[in-house]
């Protein structure tokens, strides 16, 4: 992706959230269903094409068009002289259940043959539902019926749906947000640098290694998500008894059985009782916590700034990104692995930069001013998302 970028010199590209979005779907493809893909920019993509050729194009189709899919019934799709987006659609929808099926009996025969899966979402799938049911779990005396065909088509949507669309925007606000702010470019490419500066392959970087020490790029994820969350909010329910939500020492709310609740999170991540009076500020630093003291004067060595850093906690119950308590995100650390892993192979060598619109005698100031305008229009389409990000340019130039 970064290669594709630099390619296109000063006059950037218009793609940015078009190709992290292709990035996401490939990370996907490959960690969940060991499918790999050579990265391809939106801007150089075939948009004749009306076939998908690929469980990835399929799926990316599908992702694209899931507004029509959850509207329109299944029929429809096999009508002639339908729209051509629409017939897309129904295309894709075909390929990608034909993809899993036979991704599906593929593992059936490997459990049937007594030989190990390939590892991935789907055999995990598989092989769970197949699995007698613990005895010391709740259901002891229940007959476990194994997950059906269309339950295990139906957990391969949700885990694609939440794993691609809610990385993919974020890593989109994040990218633009990072342009409108090249001071914080500077800091994050400080922290990679210092840790990574002497690695040139970036093949070799280790998770275990690697990731806990790269705490200013996942401060970018987090106070991107707190202002920029994708989802709106976090349903939950209370179930069959009512639940009793403590709000003080001395007041206490009763909540009925079966009501649903869904918290606010744009007005609980940018509280000023917890944030601040700059809580409507991006401001991922807010999240690193120093114990390095530094004056206007003086400024402490870097290699003793960043060792004695360390990610601030929020009050429990303020940040709840990913959700919280028992039904938390089950992807929470896979985002956060990719979002820091894409951080550091962008902002290592690179800058990212606004291009300025010389027919309106745009300065760069005017330009980054315009990308944050770009990042506040925003609205609800089942996500929150930009609506309009390829009015912006982007030039990636080296340090």
């Amino acid at each position: 992706m970064l290669q594709s970028w630099t390619s296109y010199g000063s006059d950037g590209t218009k793609h940015s959230a078009d190709d992290v979005r292709t990035l996401a779907i490939n990370v996907l493809a490959f960690a969940g269903f060991q499918k790999s893909y050579p990265f391809k920019s939106s801007q150089q993509a075939d948009t004749t094409e009306r076939t998908p050729s690929t469980y990835r194009d399929a799926l990316a189709i599908i992702l694209q068009n899931v507004l029509i899919l959850l509207v329109v019934p299944s029929q429809v799709f096999s009508l002639p002289l339908l729209p051509t987006r629409w017939t897309q659609v129904g295309w894709a929808k075909t390929a990608f259940r034909k993809y899993m099926l036979d991704q599906i009996a593929d593992e059936k025969q490997l459990m049937s043959e007594g030989k190990a899966g390939s590892g991935t979402l789907v055999s995990n799938l598989v092989r769970a539902s197949e699995q007698p049911q613990n005895p010391g779990t709740p259901h002891v005396g229940k007959v476990q019926k194994p997950l059906s065909i269309d339950e295990i088509l139906g957990n391969i949507f949700v885990f694609n749906f939440a794993g691609h669309d809610t990385t993919s925007i974020s890593l989109a606000y994040a990218l633009f947000l990072l342009v409108a702010h090249p001071e914080v470019q500077d800091w994050i490419s400080e922290e990679i640098n210092f840790y990574l500066g002497s690695e040139t392959d970036f093949t070799s970087w280790q998770y275990e290694i690697t990731f806990p020490k790269l705490q200013r790029c996942l401060a970018v994820l987090l106070e991107t998500l707190r202002l920029y969350n994708p989802i709106p909010g976090v349903p939950k329910h209370t179930g069959p008894r009512p639940q009793h939500l403590s709000l003080s020492n001395t007041q206490t709310l009763n909540i009925p059985p079966n009501t649903l609740v869904v918290p606010s999170l744009q007005a609980l991540h940018t509280h000023p009782r917890y944030w601040g009076s700059d809580s409507l500020t991006w401001r991922p630093s807010r999240w690193i916590i120093s114990s390095t003291p530094s004056t206007k004067t003086t400024k402490p060595p870097l290699r003793t700034t960043l060792t004695t850093e360390r990610l601030f906690t929020p009050q429990k119950g303020t940040f709840i990104a990913w959700s919280e308590g028992l039904q938390n995100c089950p992807g929470k650390k896979f985002a956060q692995v990719e979002f820091v892993a894409t951080m550091a192979r962008l902002f290592k060598g690179h800058r990212a930069e606004a291009v300025p619109n010389c027919e309106m005698g745009e300065s760069k100031e005017e330009a980054r001013a315009r990308v944050m305008g770009v990042v506040r229009d925003s609205s609800v389409e089942l996500l929150l998302r930009m609506r309009e990000p390829g009015s912006v340019s982007i030039r990636w130039v080296e340090r």
